[in-house]
């Protein structure tokens, strides 16, 4: 049986079981994948109005796994300067108003890129074109599909990838070659390499570095919390909220809950860490 949920004012914390006298604030944290409708689409204007007006009244960050150009690419000035800070190159830096704050530098070694390039070099895909090699100060990025493919071209190597699976056999080679690195699917199209000295789960600390009694409500996708994203989310506490959603549709559904509740216009639940045991 569902126990029976405590009601009560915008502000103030409660649960299902017993009110908690601890008061948290609310940070919100922003996949950018959640916010466009196609993989390295832009914000749309009407949505971009709505998240910077929201960002407004709670303190809220980005979360990508691209450099911050590409970010800048993708999202309006308006809600950049809106946000908090902007957490890059999955993690691996923090801006804040377009300015560097944080940085976790990794040298990866001369073998890590010439394995790389064995990649590429050894894809059968008929229709290589040059790959995007992206290297941010912690990571690698891989497009297989070629540097400035268009959406349709990403489509054909993505269709083509899942009769193949070449980048499953690129992950367990990685895996047994490199043991100290971690890699991922970043897309249907490209691969993510990091080194294990750095995870996605510092995003979380630098939060709370900055906000000492958040709890954090995140929207990420799918394919994020499989990949880069993973360690991240193992982080998360009791109290914070892990959504993973599929696109700005379910972003802005949610928001409208968090907007009515800033407005006092809906009764908040805070519906506490619990389990149901199968019977």
């Amino acid at each position: 049986m569902f126990p029976k949920p405590v009601f009560s004012p915008v502000g103030r914390v409660s649960g299902p079981v017993a009110p908690n006298s601890r008061v948290f604030e609310n940070v919100f944290l922003f996949d950018l994948e959640t916010l466009t409708d196609s993989r390295n689409g832009v914000i749309e204007f009407e949505f971009a109005s709505y998240l910077a007006a929201f960002a407004g009244k709670r303190p809220c960050y980005l979360l990508s796994r691209t450099n911050y150009n590409e970010v800048m690419r993708r999202v309006p000035a308006r809600v950049l300067n809106s946000l908090a800070g902007v957490f890059t190159n999955a993690g691996s830096e923090l801006w804040v108003k377009n300015e560097l704050q944080i940085r976790h530098e990794h040298d990866l070694s001369d073998d890590l890129y010439e394995f790389a390039a064995k990649v590429v070099q050894k894809s059968t895909y008929p229709d290589k074109r040059a790959p995007m090699i992206d290297c941010g100060p912690a990571s690698l990025r891989i497009c297989m599909a070629g540097t400035k493919s268009t959406s349709r071209q990403l489509r054909e190597y993505a269709n083509w990838e899942k009769e193949h699976q070449e980048l499953c056999v690129v992950i367990d080679e990685f895996s047994a070659r490199f043991p100290d690195h971690d890699i991922y699917r970043d897309t249907e199209t490209g691969l993510l390499i990091m080194p294990s000295s750095f995870s996605s789960a510092m995003v979380r600390s630098h939060i709370l570095t900055r906000h000492k009694s958040a709890r954090i409500v995140s929207y990420l996708m799918h394919q994020s919390v499989e990949g880069f994203a993973k360690p991240l989310e193992a982080a998360f506490s009791g109290q914070d909220i892990c959504s993973v959603v599929g696109g700005p549709s379910d972003v802005s559904q949610l928001l409208s809950y968090e907007m009515r509740c800033l407005e006092g216009r809906e009764a908040q639940i805070n519906l506490e860490k619990w389990h149901l045991e199968e019977v």
